[in-house]
């Protein structure tokens, strides 16, 4: 039962993320004013798009107010989910032993979580704060995936990984990491057109006039903020999209220094294979999203794979670790 809920605690937070990014590249993250209610209700009210309802000053938009809502309920029930886990962790119920160091921390790392997400909202869309939840989830989605793999059957002793691979290994991990919150940054400030259509160039410019003393300007948090459909003038938001069109390309270059030198490792194929496959689908997913204008499928599918990727290098951690422990 404990593998079984894992299984299904791990699409649904694929789901929830997915569902998150639909949600924020939709601008319907405050399609709901207030939290954890809609309108001070359980589902969107039934009125008219543009109606005031009383007590709040947003006029009632039904489609993103019930994008919000599926979002909130898919996150509700993934956490829980992940409770229920830690008391069958508790309980001693996973089929392989499981310290409840992971499953503790996992439970609190979710409720966290949860309070991102009413911060979200309270906060005005502050992109520091949505950035961080949707940090928030990946990692949420990592530690189900490592549970998971904890549950899998120890594999034999295979071939002693070089330190300095290793080593190359968590360097990469790292960088992705920081190109995954660039890219939060980035969509968060609403700065993924922000050099037009144009790829590789920028505003007809290899290196256009751009403000990166700006492009990390955090702005104050309160709810009288209101950073809904961003703050930064382009050339601010022109240098956090360069910034992460650098650090696709230094993540990128990694990752491919990562497989060649793995390659040797031939219990490690399937895992290259499958970090080379999702490395290349990413690079693809974001030249369309620039030249295409940033279409709502392509996006969503760039912060998936995005998710995936990461996860496969998590995998490829885990497995590692395992066979070399």
């Amino acid at each position: 039962m404990f593998k079984k809920l894992l299984q299904t605690s791990i699409v649904l937070a694929l789901i929830v993320v997915i569902l998150g990014a639909y949600t924020r590249l939709g601008d319907a993250g405050l399609g709901c004013p207030d939290w954890p209610g809609c309108y001070g209700q359980l589902i969107v009210p039934d009125a008219a798009d543009g109606t005031k309802l009383e007590g709040y000053d947003r006029p009632l938009e039904a489609a993103k107010g019930w994008k919000e809502m599926v979002h909130r309920y898919a996150a509700s029930t993934l956490g829980l989910i992940i409770l229920i886990l830690w008391f069958l962790a508790l309980r001693g119920k996973p089929q392989r032993f499981q310290p409840m160091v992971l499953p503790s921390f996992t439970a609190l790392f979710v409720m966290l979580q949860g309070a991102f997400g009413m911060w979200t909202v309270t906060l005005m869309v502050h992109p520091g704060i949505v950035t961080t939840h949707l940090i928030g989830g990946f990692v949420t989605t990592a530690l189900l995936v490592w549970l998971y793999l904890n549950q899998a059957s120890q594999p034999a002793a295979y071939r002693h990984i070089l330190k300095r691979h290793k080593l190359l290994l968590f360097v990469t991990l790292f960088v992705l990491s920081l190109q995954i919150i660039l890219g939060g940054w980035t969509s968060t400030n609403y700065a993924a057109l922000s050099c037009g259509d144009q790829f590789p160039t920028c505003l007809d410019s290899w290196w256009p006039n751009m403000d990166f003393a700006r492009a990390l300007y955090w702005g104050p948090i309160g709810a009288e903020y209101d950073y809904e459909y961003g703050v930064l003038e382009n050339q601010a938001r022109a240098a956090i999209q360069m910034m992460h069109r650098i650090g696709a390309l230094v993540t990128t270059t990694l990752i491919i220094s990562l497989i060649f030198s793995f390659k040797h490792y031939a219990h490690l194929k399937n895992n290259l294979l499958l970090i080379g496959g999702l490395l290349t689908v990413q690079v693809i997913l974001g030249i369309l999203n620039v030249v295409l204008s940033l279409p709502m499928f392509i996006a969503v599918l760039h912060n998936t794979f995005a998710l995936l990727l990461l996860l496969s290098i998590v995998s490829l951690i885990h497995k590692i670790f395992k066979t070399n422990a």
